[in-house]
């Protein structure tokens, strides 16, 4: 999608405007879904003027991928914060681990927004979770030339598998509405563990 579909506002009038309507489409999309949200019920909830509206985004879409390109943004910016200071790959997995539950405990609306993608459309939703993987490989092959990580495993695979255990952990403390910092922590030394020491008890003898 080309991303001139969409333009910031060079005002202070236009950005409070344009933060109106970011928030009423990521509420109704994260609600409704994007294809029951049309663009005069973003107008109604914004309450901004129909013409403001197309200031700023060429269409609904437009709107839509705005919002899944700050989220792609403010994930990975919130990662690379979190591991700036760590020594290795173990720490910086670690950090980057519990960042990310922080980040999707604090704004839960992430993953209704990044996953209506597969329905809004299925190479959307591919290319978010590609683009990560692509990024997640370059910085495992530096761990595995550092001799952190294995080498006689498939990076891409291990990729998937590590925002797959991002992405589950991640829900289930936001299913859990009591949880804290407490709950954050104990989730990420569980993961840490099993990738750590595995699954599996070895067989007496092996």
């Amino acid at each position: 999608m080309d991303k001139h579909d969409y333009r910031t506002p060079k005002t202070k009038v236009g950005e409070r405007s344009f933060k109106k309507i970011i928030r009423a489409g990521k509420t109704l999309f994260a609600k409704d879904g994007f294809q029951s949200t049309s663009i005069n019920d973003i107008i109604a909830k914004s309450k901004v003027a129909a013409g403001t509206f197309y200031i700023y985004f060429d269409n609904k879409l437009a709107l839509y991928m705005y919002l899944l390109d700050e989220y792609r943004v403010n994930i990975r910016n919130a990662a690379s914060e979190a591991i700036r200071d760590c020594h290795n790959r173990h720490e910086a997995e670690k950090a980057g681990l519990r960042a990310f539950i922080k980040y999707v405990k604090k704004d839960p609306l992430a993953y209704k927004i990044i996953w209506e993608s597969l329905f809004v459309d299925p190479a959307i939703f591919k290319e978010y979770y590609s683009s990560f993987a692509k990024s997640y490989v370059y910085h495992l092959k530096k761990s595995v030339e550092k001799g952190e990580i294995r080498d006689d495993i498939d990076l891409e695979t291990v990729s998937y598998i590590l925002m797959g255990i991002s992405n589950f952990v991640g829900l289930q403390i936001i299913f859990n509405d009591k949880s804290d910092d407490v709950d954050i922590d104990f989730v990420v030394e569980e993961s840490m563990k099993l990738l750590e020491e595995g699954m599996f008890c070895k067989k007496k003898g092996a």
